[in-house]
């Protein structure tokens, strides 16, 4: 019973004591769990300032990561505007550029690599749907550490670089694009117009690729106006089954006879309408390769429109450049005052126009000029030449330093004298020396440069003119003239200004100033400067008066005045005559006569033009070419380094840079652009010909449009080649062009033949170039090496050039059948000029002079030529005025005749391997097309696209391309 109370008690008490413990318990628990809310609390606070802290580290480092790509990004980028394949020594130099605002607080691990070799890819879709490009990929990383915090960020981004080079179009004109061929025409490759492409064919023009235009195809209208005949649409297009399928002259996307919306319109354009039937059923016939209303197809040139008139657009390419040291035309001035000032910083090239111009291209690059201050790099600020050597004066002093040359003494730079002995001709400086329009001698100054850039990939230039000009200025005399202590002098010249020798016709008939004989079984033309008795051949009189009172300096020794200075008399012993017999003859400048820049009509009828165009065998000087012909043979020669061992010391370079000049010091990017610009004679120093009036009045009959045909000063259609409109004649005022008819407008045959003359008439001329610098590395094709010449003149390709032949006798030659192929000699090759003229192997400036209105007296030989072409044209006129003559008179001679020529080539061949890209208007030889009884006849067109373009590897240097970049975003790594 106790026990009973006892243990109900017991648990009574025991109850009670429970509570107050529970009770406590949760007091204690209530405390530990505010406890553990404040230290909970205060936990998160730290480990939240922390995480804060972490952020605000990492959000740092991400803007170093990223900032530092961004720096790499440009770095990198910059590399292929010079190069077309980066080198290892270039990745090493971008990845040490580091962002300069980051550096002290982060380190930075930065890389740049080529995820694989740049590989030809056919380009998938878009506009360059189905043409390779050059792919390169490439990726580019960053790793970014703070160094406060240890926080690290990795960065990277790839991007996709696609190539397409303007040389892998057969055919690409910037403006409209016009076929009118007389004979079958099937050149190849593919066709594009950023304008209209007007078609025309009697005989068959074939396209085996595709065809666009970014504008309209018209077939039944020629851009000049006139109707296309049933007949004439001759046209075939491949589809896409391989097969051709004719165009009609109705078929066209946009017809003058067309019913829809009106497309084109008058001045510019002969009016055509929408062909309702183009999209419905005509465009489809062809699969795809037939395509109107395309993309603009526009390279990635950016010229600073502050320093160019932008107006003038691709011919940009060509021009030189303008930098401070630099003079320039900066606009506002008349024809007699120009405003000719030095290039002050904010109307200097910026620096993607210093790289898209081929005057700053890898390479050499030569400037001719009437003055010291015109050549690059040699004038201060205030506008007088800068102090020291810059350039060569070829007219003055012996030494070539600018004074002029002692009374009584020669005028005429001397080349220095090479280490093995070999000492060229010295420049006729009487003969260079012209009086301007103001009585006052012109001088003629050159300057000869490296082209490149250095270790640390900043452009740069070093004068190498007495380097290159030691190796002669002349065209050696041939052997049969038998020249006294003479040797192997000038043998080696590359730059030739002058010769001994117009090797062709009798040219002597009539003549004061040319004696002629039968010599090595040609007849030779040359300059006889005295007698044997040391006489002048014209009894006393200065020989050659240009124009009065426009004379070339005199000489005057014992009361006899000579036109050439006994220091620059040669003996010669012509057909091994004795010594008894010797005669003293003399350099002269070397010239031709351009018929088609000569006159301004060629007539449809039968008309003596020597009495239409002057008397007395008299010629326009407006077609006297004041050449400087490029010696490739010798060229070659000197980048293989064959005269290593003999180049001069005393030089400007060999002092600058402590040893002579070699090959191996030219530099080279994928093989050598050579760029030569020739502004002698030009007086508003703008690098343009300023003679626009190219038409004149018409008449009511040929007779009278020839009679009365001239500079008329009224603009007119295709007149505005820089398209200001401004009809620019101050050639007439300043004497920088001649009129075509009028006072001071001609000259003798013989005395244009072998004299200077003050007008802006000048050109390149490409001779011996059968075989041209650079190598085809058939195990290594990344070491190709190709050659480029480009020149703000027109450049004449004399003979055989970059090809021996083809192997093929008649018939059509795919590009294979050119000689040499797939060897060492096939070498990439292009010209780039203000227009390029091919002149055949038989060509000779004699006849030139001789016959320069009889075309059947200039025949012509088979002649093959391999090189792609990127020139300007003439402008088409539209409808009835004006007319420059000729059997397609208003048009600008078409794909066809975009080389131009100045022969009878009737059933002769000219074979032609490459690429034909106009981008821009003949600025320079702007004379009109005309063909065919005067001027030239047509070749027989054994044309065809080089395909070798198409392996990215086989590109001429300097080779412009369009560019589609594909750039990723970054990526975080880490």
């Amino acid at each position: 019973m106790k026990f009973n109370n006892y243990k109900r008690y017991f648990y009574m008490h025991n109850n009670r004591t429970q509570e107050n413990g529970s009770a406590m318990v949760i007091a204690l628990l209530v405390m530990a769990l505010l406890l553990g809310f404040v230290s909970f609390s205060m936990l998160r606070t730290t480990n939240e300032t922390i995480a804060a802290t972490n952020d605000a580290s990492e959000s740092r480092t991400f803007e170093a990561a990223n900032a530092s790509l961004e720096v790499l990004t440009r770095n990198f980028q910059k590399i292929f505007d010079t190069k077309l394949n980066p080198e290892q020594s270039d990745l090493d130099r971008i990845i040490k550029q580091k962002p300069p605002v980051f550096e002290d607080d982060y380190l930075f691990v930065q890389n740049a690599r080529r995820l694989r070799e740049p590989v030809k890819t056919v380009v998938g879709g878009g506009e360059f749907q189905g043409m390779n490009s050059l792919r390169d990929e490439w990726e580019i990383s960053s790793i970014a550490t703070e160094r406060s915090s240890g926080v690290e960020v990795e960065l990277r981004r790839r991007y996709i670089n696609d190539r397409i080079p303007i040389f892998q179009f057969g055919i690409f004109y910037d403006d409209d694009l016009e076929f009118h061929p007389g004979p079958r025409f099937d050149f190849g490759g593919r066709v594009h117009s950023n304008a209209h492409i007007f078609l025309k064919s009697a005989s068959g023009l074939y396209f085996n690729s595709k065809v666009s235009a970014h504008k309209q195809i018209i077939t039944d209208v020629m851009k000049g106006g006139s109707d296309i005949a049933s007949g004439d649409d001759k046209v075939f297009v491949k589809n896409d089954s391989n097969q051709n399928v004719q165009l009609l002259r109705t078929m066209g996307s946009s017809l003058k006879f067309g019913t829809g919306a009106i497309m084109t319109t008058a001045p510019q354009y002969p009016q055509t309408k929408k062909n309702v039937n183009w999209l419905s059923t005509e465009k489809s016939k062809f699969g795809g390769n037939l395509l109107d209303e395309q993309s603009d197809l526009k390279l990635p040139l950016k010229i600073n429109s502050s320093i160019s008139n932008t107006n003038l657009g691709y011919i940009e390419l060509i021009k030189r450049g303008k930098v401070v040291g630099d003079m320039h035309n900066a606009g506002g001035g008349t024809a007699i005052l120009p405003n000719i000032i030095p290039v002050v910083e904010d109307k200097s090239d910026d620096q993607i126009t210093r790289k898209e111009r081929y005057y700053n291209k890898t390479g050499i690059r030569v400037s001719i000029a009437d003055k010291k201050v015109q050549l690059p790099g040699c004038v201060a600020a205030d506008g007088t030449p800068v102090v020291g050597d810059c350039g060569i004066r070829l007219d003055g002093a012996k030494n070539g330093k600018g004074a002029d040359a002692v009374p009584t003494e020669a005028r005429g730079y001397e080349p220095l004298q090479m280490n093995d002995g070999y000492r060229a001709t010295r420049i006729n400086g009487e003969r260079f020396s012209v009086k301007n329009l103001f009585g006052i001698e012109k001088q003629v100054w050159i300057k000869i440069e490296t082209v490149g850039y250095n270790a640390a990939n900043v452009f740069e230039t070093k004068d190498i003119t007495e380097d290159i000009l030691s190796l002669g200025v002349t065209e050696k005399a041939d052997d049969s003239l038998n020249v006294q202590n003479y040797g192997s002098n000038d043998s080696r010249s590359v730059i030739k200004l002058q010769r001994f020798s117009l090797d062709g016709g009798d040219f002597s008939t009539g003549s004061n100033y040319i004696s002629a004989k039968i010599l090595g079984g040609k007849n030779r033309n040359f300059v006889i400067a005295a007698d044997n008795n040391y006489k002048p051949v014209d009894n006393g009189s200065c020989s050659i008066e240009l124009q009065p009172p426009y004379s070339q300096s005199c000489y005057e020794k014992n009361g006899d005045k000579y036109s050439d200075h006994e220091d620059h008399w040669k003996k010669a012993r012509l057909d091994n005559l004795n010594s008894t017999d010797e005669i003293r003859i003399a350099p002269f400048p070397i010239n031709m006569f351009d018929t088609r820049e000569g006159l301004n009509y060629e007539s449809t009828g039968n008309y003596t033009y020597s009495t239409i165009y002057g008397t007395n065998g008299e010629i326009p000087w407006a077609g006297v070419m004041s050449m400087v012909d490029i010696d490739v043979k010798n060229l070659r020669a000197f980048f293989a380094g064959d005269f290593d061992t003999s180049m001069p010391n005393g030089t400007t370079y060999a002092a600058t840079a402590g040893k002579k000049l070699k090959s191996s010091d030219i530099p080279s990017a994928n093989g050598w652009v050579f760029y030569i610009s020739d502004r002698r004679g030009d007086f508003d120093f703008d690098g343009s010909y300023d003679m626009e009036d190219v038409f004149g009045k018409s008449g009511t009959s040929t007779d009278s449009v020839v009679k009365n045909n001239g500079n008329d000063g009224i603009l007119q259609s295709g007149e505005d080649v820089n398209n200001d409109g401004i009809l620019n004649i101050n050639g007439i005022a300043n004497g920088e062009a001649p009129s075509y008819r009028g006072i001071n407008s001609y000259a003798k045959k013989d005395i244009a033949a072998v004299s200077e003359h003050r007008f802006y008439r000048r050109g390149i001329r490409l001779i011996n170039g059968e075989a041209i610098p650079g190598k085809y590395d058939n195990v290594n094709p990344l070491n190709t090496q190709g050659f480029t010449v480009a020149s703000e003149n027109a450049v004449y390709v004399k003979g055989n050039y970059n090809a021996t032949g083809v192997s093929n006798s008649s018939g059509a030659s795919s590009e294979d059948k050119y000689l040499p192929q797939n060897t060492d000699r096939h070498i990439p090759a292009s010209i780039v000029g203000d227009a390029v003229v091919i002149l055949s192997n038989n060509w000779d400036d004699t006849k030139s002079f001789q016959f320069p209105f009889s075309l059947g007296s200039r025949s012509v030989t088979e002649t093959t030529v391999r090189f792609a072409m990127l020139s300007g044209d003439t402008i088409t006129t539209v409808n009835a005025e004006p007319n420059q003559g000729s059997g397609d008179p208003r048009l600008g001679g078409g794909v066809h005749n975009f080389k131009r020529f100045l022969e009878d080539w009737a059933n002769i061949r000219l074979n032609y391997a490459g690429s034909i890209i106009n981008l821009y208007n003949s600025n320079n030889n702007n004379g009109t097309f005309k063909c065919c009884r005067v001027v030239y006849s047509p070749p027989t067109r054994n044309w065809v696209f080089d395909a070798s373009f198409n392996d990215p590897n086989r590109l001429p240097p300097g080779t412009p391309f369009f560019q589609e970049i594909k750039l990723t975003g970054f990526q975080r790594i880490n």
